[in-house]
C-alpha cells in the first residue's frame, strides 16, 4: 500500500509541475493553458515516439 501512495504522490507532483510550466510559458489564462498544454503534450508524444524525425 505504501508503494501505491508513493506512485500517487509522484504522479501528482509530475502533473502539478507540468501545469505550472505550461502556465508560466503560455500565460495565466484558460486559453493559454489549454492551447499550451495541447502543444506541450503533442511535443512530448513526438519526442517519445520518434515521429518527428522523418
Amino acid at each position: 500500500m505504501r508503494a501505491f501512495t508513493k506512485v500517487l504522490w509522484i504522479t501528482a507532483f509530475l502533473v502539478a509541475t507540468f501545469c505550472w510550466m505550461v502556465l508560466f510559458q503560455h500565460g495565466f489564462t484558460w486559453q493559454g493553458f489549454t492551447t499550451g498544454s495541447r502543444e506541450e503534450l503533442r511535443n512530448m508524444v513526438t519526442r517519445l515516439t520518434g515521429d518527428g524525425k522523418k
